[in-house]
């Protein structure tokens, strides 16, 4: 009997107790500040005024000058199975330690990322696209593009641009891509 009146007090207790139901409070002053220093630094990479523009204007500033960017930036491709940079894929190299050693890529960050053909298992080909991101990071930091800048990802077979069952198409997806990061 005992037992059965200390539970039940124990059950009472936890179900009149509860949840609290106060509202946290929020330092409005702190997050307006957190706000105002990314616009000002997504402002400094965009090359803008970040006292003359609102938010979205600056956002979509950097976004665009991004996407300029990425575009100026070359796929490099690899040999079957190999995580080696070839011959006729430095020049690109060069070309792309160039544009992101450019004083307006200069304060963005640099995602590599490895991608495989469909040849080969999962874990193999997600350590492959790995080499190969490391590889293309390694040529970059040679050209002068800080360490701290570049990321390595690797997608393996997971991130195909072309899916057809052909060489060609599987010579397209053996490849480490650029994506700009503010």
């Amino acid at each position: 009997m005992n037992k059965i009146a200390l539970t039940g007090l124990a059950v009472a207790m936890l179900i009149l107790s509860g949840c609290s139901q106060k509202n946290p409070e929020v330092d409005m002053q702190q997050q307006q500040q957190q706000v105002s220093t990314a616009d000002k630094k997504a402002a400094d990479i965009s090359g803008m005024d970040a006292n003359n523009m609102d938010s979205g204007d600056v956002q979509s500033a950097v976004a665009k000058k991004i996407a300029g960017l990425e575009e100026k930036s070359s796929v490099i491709y690899f040999d079957f199975d190999k995580y080696n940079i070839r011959p006729d894929m430095q020049a690109k190299i060069d070309a792309n330690a160039a544009l992101f050693n450019t004083t307006e890529a200069k304060d963005l960050s640099i995602k590599v990322e490895g991608n495989c053909d469909e040849w080969g298992t999962d874990e193999y080909n997600y350590a492959l696209g790995l080499k190969r991101a490391k590889s293309v990071k390694d040529s970059l930091v040679t050209l002068g593009v800080s360490a701290e800048r570049v990321m390595l990802v690797s997608y393996g077979e997971s991130n195909p641009v072309c899916s057809e069952k052909t060489k060609e198409c599987w010579d397209k997806n053996r490849r480490a891509d650029f994506k700009l990061l503010p």
